[in-house]
């Protein structure tokens, strides 16, 4: 019979029961991500069904499938879990410092600016900058265009129009 109409007979798997017998991988007493994938391949060259195999060992059968057809072309390496943890976070402690530093030193910075200087995600960016209340630093030093359009308007209401003052105040000077 080929590989795809091969039918099993529906057996129930105890993990434990394997871990007692001799002929199992799993009587090794190493709890070993590799030889429990290949114990899978065991079971299942001995007949049992896949559905009983992922129930017993919590894998979906595809991912069965396609972990055992990985196995058949490139041999146990395709069995070993390559992930050595969690990628390096760049969000540390000491790149929040320097965000914080360089949004304080030049507050005309944008979001974007930072996350490009700083390899994150504008989000991110944002994020800590409203955690510390440093998101607005720029409408704060050089004061809300809109809050200060309607002084400017309601002064010079009072004033008869007159325009006064000049303008040097709201020069923007070139940022880091």
């Amino acid at each position: 019979m080929n590989e795809k109409g091969r039918r099993s007979k529906r057996r129930q798997i105890d993990v434990e029961e394997l871990r007692q017998d001799a002929r199992s991988l799993l009587s090794w007493g190493v709890e070993d991500g590799a030889l429990i994938k290949l114990e899978t391949y065991r079971l299942y060259e001995a007949g049992y069904a896949v559905a009983d195999i992922g129930e017993a060992f919590g894998f979906a059968p595809g991912y069965l499938y396609e972990m055992w057809g990985k196995f058949k072309a490139e041999g146990t390496e395709a069995l070993v879990d390559k992930r050595w943890g969690s990628a390096p976070r760049k969000r540390t402690k000491a790149v929040e410092a320097e965000i914080l530093r360089a949004k304080a030193l030049c507050p005309e910075r944008s979001d974007g600016e930072l996350a490009k200087a700083y390899g994150l995600d504008r989000s991110t960016i944002y994020l800590l900058l409203k955690e510390h209340g440093l998101q607005d630093l720029h409408r704060v030093l050089v004061g809300d265009e809109k809050a200060e359009s309607e002084e400017t308007s309601a002064s010079r209401e009072e004033d008869g129009g007159e325009k006064g003052g000049s303008k040097s105040s709201r020069v923007k000077k070139p940022c880091c």
